[in-house]
C-alpha cells in the first residue's frame, strides 16, 4: 500500500504518469480516493 497526499488531483495524475505509467515495472495499479478527512497522523494501527 502506498499512501500519496497531494494538493489536487491534477497533481495527483502527473503523479502517477511519471511514478507508474512510465515505468514498465509496474503492471497495473488501483486508486482509492478520499474526499473527506477520515484519518489524522500517519501511523497504522496493526492488530
Amino acid at each position: 500500500m502506498l499512501i500519496i497526499i497531494v494538493r489536487s488531483m491534477l497533481d495527483y495524475e502527473a503523479l502517477t504518469r511519471k511514478l507508474f505509467f512510465g515505468n514498465n515495472n509496474v503492471k497495473r495499479f488501483r486508486t482509492f480516493v478520499s474526499m473527506e478527512r477520515v484519518k489524522v497522523g500517519l501511523s497504522v494501527p496493526l492488530e
